[in-house]
């Protein structure tokens, strides 16, 4: 679409067959290259609309997805219209609607992303209100005021279970279920919540979890689901994760081997070796481009 011999839009058409995602680098790239603030790939069923000269990586710059099989119609097209009308395109609205539409998405993730860790930082670092709060209403329950130790204690035994794994915020129907891949090793799932001395030779860093999910998915090609990641990573320490330490839950019934797995996967993500959930799916673990041809 031109306006004054200059080049407005990028539209991108493949077949209705073609995976997109493989076009993406060309055309923002392209679109990069030649200055143009708004592209569009399409394979007539989905239309992915990026701003080309946004900050950040790649994958952040896609700001809107129509799916003509999945969405309303009406929106869609509403959709369509906000970006690609010629009156649009030519007065610069389309732009501003995109850039609208842009932020608001990243500040709906950047607080989605945040809230979990402020949950735990309370958690873990309880301030005086809340330390006020739990003791006014154990004083309305029981008719005694807890002291300081008494609510040390509570936090220092139950902080593992209160604490919010970055990928389960929210209970999967799999751990609700409590079906985990140590039922299928036929590993007893009683296991006692106190603490459990391990041995130097089983412990295990997050550095070294962040390598093995990096190189288990290297060796899957970049992507599969989270399952399958957690049960290659399982058959090669079992040995380890069978120890007590690592059996014993810390939240929503998952054993300390899948918990840390997921701390260690949001370590990568901060690395730029994994990309983040709205990216890959729930569920999905993907390498970035920086993860598939990293090197430890």
């Amino acid at each position: 679409m031109h306006t004054s011999k200059t080049n407005q839009v990028f539209l991108e058409a493949k077949k209705p067959s073609e995976d997109l995602d493989k076009h993406q680098d060309q055309i923002l790239g392209y679109s990069f290259r030649h200055g143009v603030k708004l592209s569009v790939l399409s394979n007539g069923i989905t239309w992915s609309f990026f701003l080309p000269l946004a900050e950040g990586k790649w994958e952040n710059r896609r700001f809107y997805t129509v799916d003509i099989l999945e969405q309303d119609s009406d929106e869609a097209v509403s959709r369509i219209i906000d970006f690609l009308s010629k009156e649009n395109v030519a007065n610069g609205e389309s732009i501003k609607n995109a850039e609208k539409l842009l932020a608001g998405k990243k500040r709906s993730e950047i607080i989605a992303n945040s809230i979990p860790d402020a949950w735990n930082r309370i958690i873990s670092e309880p301030d005086s209100l809340l330390i006020d709060l739990i003791a006014e209403r154990t004083n309305k329950i029981c008719g005694y005021q807890p002291s300081k130790e008494d609510l040390d204690l509570f936090f220092n035994r139950n902080s593992n279970r209160l604490l919010l794994s970055p990928e389960d915020e929210e209970p999967t129907e799999e751990e609700i279920e409590n079906v985990t891949i140590n039922k299928k090793q036929n590993i007893s799932t009683t296991v006692d919540m106190g603490k459990i001395d391990v041995p130097e030779n089983l412990k295990v860093s997050e550095d070294e979890l962040v390598k093995d999910i990096v190189r288990t998915l290297q060796s899957l090609g970049g992507r599969s689901r989270k399952s399958q990641v957690e049960e290659i990573i399982w058959k090669k320490r079992e040995q380890t994760f069978l120890h007590p330490h690592w059996q014993q839950y810390v939240s929503y019934g998952v054993p300390r081997w899948r918990h840390n797995i997921a701390w260690a996967k949001e370590a990568a993500k901060k690395k730029g070796l994994l990309k983040w959930p709205h990216e890959s799916g729930r569920g999905i673990w993907e390498l970035t481009q920086k993860g598939k041809t990293f090197k430890f």
